[in-house]
């Protein structure tokens, strides 16, 4: 398969500013005039109005790249933005989804329960331990053998 590339080559210095020369003129022309333009519109409408200030032509560049991706996410045919647009479920998918939920709920509930009941029975395991101490008692060495050998 045969491609037809065109390569563009930069030599020496006039080939740099070749260069820099093509992206400024694209710069001016996509971005900063059409900024200018903005911001010169904005302050012949809003002139008399006290409410809304001057624009400079920063902010000018900023409206025009809001209007600009405004209009290429509306125009775009992959709809990046969609008003309305998901589909809608039917009764019977609404209501298993409902009855997943309950039952995820009802699982969740038992699973807090199980893990407090098991948190009592290690407490009163401990509990129990505890009260399990040697018995002392009072009897001589002599009566303990007496009641071995009986």
């Amino acid at each position: 398969m045969k491609k037809n590339f065109k390569v563009i080559t930069i030599n020496g210095v006039r080939g740099l500013f070749a260069a820099i020369f093509v992206v400024l003129g694209l710069i001016a022309g996509f971005i900063i005039s059409p900024g200018w333009v903005c911001m010169q519109i904005w302050n012949k409408v809003f002139e008399d109005s006290l409410t809304l200030s001057s624009m400079n032509l920063f902010q000018g560049i900023m409206l025009w790249a809001i209007i600009a991706l405004s209009l290429y996410a509306l125009n775009n045919k992959r709809t990046l933005i969609g008003f309305g647009s998901y589909p809608t479920l039917s009764p019977d998918q609404i209501k298993d989804i409902m009855n997943r939920a309950k039952a995820n709920e009802l699982k969740n509930t038992l699973k807090k329960e199980i893990e407090n009941i098991n948190k009592e029975i290690k407490e009163d395991i401990k509990i129990d331990k505890s009260i399990e101490k040697p018995i002392e008692h009072s009897l001589e060495k002599e009566e303990v053998k007496e009641e071995i050998r009986s």
